[in-house]
């Protein structure tokens, strides 16, 4: 079925949040402010974004300078938020792992190039990281690997230990976890191998 755009209507279109056309001129009015004033503004933009997600230190402070504030006083509420506890990089990176871990499958580099993302530091990332033994990430790669095969109808097997490790290296599994995990989980399927 083909659709056409009709400009009377946006039907079926995916909503998008228009840009405010006042956002230059907040980011320069942030900017311009007296500096106590530029504190409090900034210490309530840190909570709104608080308040609906955990964040790490180098986020907020990327959303603050975002938002036109200047980087001294983005460092001053970060350092602070920090001191009082609402800011804690270690934390944040443990739980990270642990969600990313659980509900997706992801482990090792997968893990780190998302919190590298999120601006953790490398010594909190290892620390992290460290929560995983490899006993759980082989049974992970397991699981993955079997519902991956559940979903592979007509494929030979070297397509399918093709798919599964891909599909495992993705996640950031080793060779030697995916190769291990496919072959188990193809050892007991019936295939033409070629």
């Amino acid at each position: 079925m083909v659709k056409y755009l009709d400009p009377e209507s946006d039907f079926g279109l995916p909503r998008r949040r228009k840009k405010s056309p006042n956002l230059a001129a907040r980011r320069q009015k942030n900017a311009e402010l007296p500096r106590e004033e530029a504190l409090a503004a900034a210490r309530e933009a840190a909570m709104r974004v608080l308040d609906r997600t955990a964040a790490s230190s180098s986020q907020i402070h990327q959303k603050l300078t975002k938002a036109g504030f200047l980087p001294e006083i983005a460092d001053e509420i970060v350092t602070r938020f920090a001191e009082v506890g609402l800011l804690d990089d270690r934390e944040y990176a443990a739980m990270l792992v642990r969600t990313r871990f659980q509900e997706r499958g992801l482990v090792g580099r997968a893990l780190v190039q998302e919190l590298n993302r999120k601006g953790i530091a490398p010594d909190l990332q290892q620390e992290a990281l460290a929560q995983i033994c490899p006993e759980q990430e082989a049974q992970s790669a397991r699981m993955l690997a079997e519902k991956k095969a559940r979903s592979l109808h007509n494929v030979s097997y070297p397509q399918a230990m093709r798919r599964i490790g891909a599909f495992l290296a993705r996640k950031g599994y080793s060779s030697s976890q995916c190769h291990q995990a496919t072959r188990e989980v193809l050892a007991d399927r019936d295939f033409e191998t070629e």
